[in-house]
């Protein structure tokens, strides 16, 4: 049985990984002026404010599990969060990300 932990870390790598892909179609598109550059954007902003939401909700599960918020979010820094994901990886000195 899958539990609800595991559940909200394996949405938040899928939701990162879309925004990780589309970020980089974009940077590599050869007409970065273009509509459909522009329309991607847009759309990158609405799934930057969807992840940012998700995490809001679900900060307890994600921070106690070293997960921080993706590097293009605009939530501000939250000393509670950060201390959690500096304990789990003094718990864990394995599982630093590797970025």
């Amino acid at each position: 049985m899958i539990s609800f932990e595991y559940r909200i870390l394996s949405e938040y790598k899928i939701k990162v990984a879309k925004i990780d892909t589309l970020v980089k179609s974009i940077m590599t598109h050869n007409e970065p002026n273009s509509v459909e550059c522009k329309d991607a954007s847009k759309f990158l902003d609405v799934m930057i404010n969807e992840i940012d939401q998700f995490y809001q909700n679900n900060n307890e599960v994600l921070s106690k599990n070293g997960k921080t918020p993706h590097a293009r979010s605009r939530l501000p820094q939250n000393k509670k969060w950060l201390q959690n994901i500096e304990r789990f990886y003094e718990l864990n000195p394995n599982r630093r990300s590797r970025k």
